[in-house]
């Protein structure tokens, strides 16, 4: 689509209302900044005092709370002072199945691609080390090297081993087996290059590597990040890893905690406080997120007030909730709206469809704990809540926690029925 600008109709409210996508280059314009509680304000400057080359940080917040914009502006504002590469590794990561020595592989590959844009000449000895190393053990013989110009023959190479390492099993163990088996020789390479580019770019180098926060399986990340802490501690770089929230929950979080350099979770937007009682700068800033993106003509304000309640303070559910009401209304009003309360309802209800779908009967029993108002009891059951979003954790004068205001109907509706 053209540059993103304010919507006036309900079909241009459809285009700018994309939950998927994060906000960066001219779609930061829908910019709004978060209360200062719920900032990133923090790590930014514990980042910048930090005198190290080679810190390593972990990063967490529930899924879909915003982590993916604020790390763009994060590595905005440390370009100045910081060459930074980004990489997203559930785009280039079979999330389902995943080891350390996969994401080494890849974090790899894509510093080598941010060398070569940044120009590292092709035959610099550091960068060569590495891109032999690739054309030794990653791309199948006769397929391709690395030896190209910067442009779409890189980016063709870099999307094949990209897709070998996350969609080919076969191939993905045979890549896994021989960065196992050379990891030290890979690491050795990764670190000449990482340091040649940090000569000539004369700044730090920060990779930051966001979507581990996405991966499905507890088990597998808690392996990830304690068994291959101290290989993912060994990058000479600074690095800044995501992890899912409910991790931060498990028994063994301690150990991989104390394994780096800082750990920071990123908390949601409250929209209301633990007693209730409503929260006005997180409904405000939620509100804004949504006039920001759509004209307020095209929505009542009692809408916009529904659409806010049922976020839970989760800008990916407030932004797809209000998509799918100007779905709604759009069928039932034409392009001129207005989204309705209703239509919001509507909205949320299906949501709430897929959340009595996935919930269980010990799900259940833990949520009416919770609605009781006795306290958070750490448990699997709870880590699972976490991880599926029904159990929402927000700060105060101390954390505490809340159902998500579109499952509370069904929590309410399994008490009365079944009672404790």
């Amino acid at each position: 689509m053209e540059k993103p600008k304010q919507a006036k109709t309900l079909r241009e409210a459809y285009e700018v209302l994309d939950p998927i996508r994060p906000l960066y280059g001219e779609w930061m314009e829908f910019y709004v900044d978060r209360p200062e509680e719920s900032s990133m304000m923090g790590l930014q400057e514990e980042l910048g005092l930090d005198p190290s080359d080679d810190d390593k940080t972990l990063l967490t917040g529930t899924h879909g709370s915003g982590k993916t914009t604020e790390l763009y502006r994060l590595a905005a504002q440390f370009s100045r002072d910081h060459f930074v590469v980004f990489m997203d590794a559930s785009e280039s990561l079979n999330l389902g199945d995943i080891q350390y020595t996969d994401l080494l592989v890849l974090m790899g590959l894509q510093v080598f691609k941010v060398a070569r844009e940044a120009g590292l000449r092709a035959d610099d000895q550091k960068a060569s080390h590495l891109r032999f190393w690739y054309e030794e053990y990653v791309v199948e013989k006769g397929t391709a090297n690395l030896e190209v110009e910067v442009g779409a023959e890189l980016n063709a190479v870099i999307a094949r081993i990209s897709g070998q390492v996350k969609s080919d099993a076969p191939r993905r163990q045979s890549v896994r087996a021989t960065a196992q088996a050379r990891l030290s020789d890979l690491l050795e390479r990764l670190n000449d290059l990482l340091q040649e580019l940090r000569r000539k770019a004369g700044k730090r180098i920060l990779v930051i590597i966001d979507g581990l926060d996405k991966v499905y399986n507890l088990k597998q990340v808690q392996d990830l990040f304690l068994q291959g802490a101290n290989a993912l501690l060994e990058p000479a770089c600074r690095i800044l890893y995501t992890v899912p929230f409910a991790l931060s929950y498990t028994v063994d979080f301690q150990q991989v905690r104390l394994s780096f350099t800082r750990f920071y979770p990123l908390p949601n937007v409250k929209t209301q406080r633990a007693n209730g009682e409503p929260y006005a700068p997180g409904r405000e800033m939620l509100q804004k997120v949504i006039y920001r993106r759509v004209h307020p003509s095209l929505l009542e304000p009692e809408a916009v007030n529904q659409l806010v309640e049922y976020s839970a303070g989760l800008t990916r559910e407030l932004i797809a909730l209000a998509r799918n009401s100007v779905i709604i209304a759009r069928r039932r009003r034409g392009d001129q709206g207005p989204v309705r309360k209703e239509d919001v309802e509507e909205a949320a209800q299906r949501v709430r469809n897929t959340f009595r779908a996935m919930l269980m009967e010990e799900h259940y029993r833990e949520l009416a704990r919770i609605l009781r108002g006795e306290p958070f009891v750490n448990s699997p059951v709870a880590w699972e809540l976490i991880h599926n979003l029904s159990l929402l954790a927000y700060n105060g004068e101390k954390a505490w926690w809340g159902i998500h205001p579109i499952v509370r109907s069904l929590v309410e509706e399994w008490v009365n029925r079944y009672g404790d």
